[in-house]
């Protein structure tokens, strides 16, 4: 499966690299560092699904996810963030994310990643 990793984090983003591509089915085609420029790499490389933060300097991730599943609709999303605010997790799910992760928890990652696109599972 094709990633798009989108955090503000860069060490973050190269951990996540590092940790999901020892799978020999995930690659990761682009990553970025800010919801403004999501959109534009969504449209510049195949991607099964996008991994992204929720909070981000210039625009926030659910903005991003926004434009994205506007753009289309059956994009797989899912949020990695620290927040667990129960507004955010409405938030995000309601727009169409697949899912919700906490970044505390990256045994989860790429489970989650396998759930949302089976196709791919090893």
């Amino acid at each position: 499966m094709n990633l798009l990793i989108i955090d503000d984090d860069e060490l973050l983003v190269k951990s996540l690299v590092t940790i999901l591509t020892k799978d020999p089915s995930i690659s990761v085609s682009a990553t970025g560092h800010d919801g403004s420029v999501a959109l534009q790499l969504y449209k510049d490389h195949p991607i099964d699904i996008v991994l992204m933060d929720i909070r981000m300097k210039e625009m926030y991730g659910i903005e991003a996810a926004i434009e994205i599943l506007n753009l289309d609709p059956s994009a797989k999303i899912l949020f990695l963030t620290t927040f667990t605010d129960h507004e955010y997790i409405q938030k995000s799910l309601s727009i169409g994310a697949r899912g919700y992760l906490i970044k505390q928890d990256f045994d989860s990652i790429t489970p989650a990643l396998h759930t949302v696109s089976p196709k791919f599972y090893r």
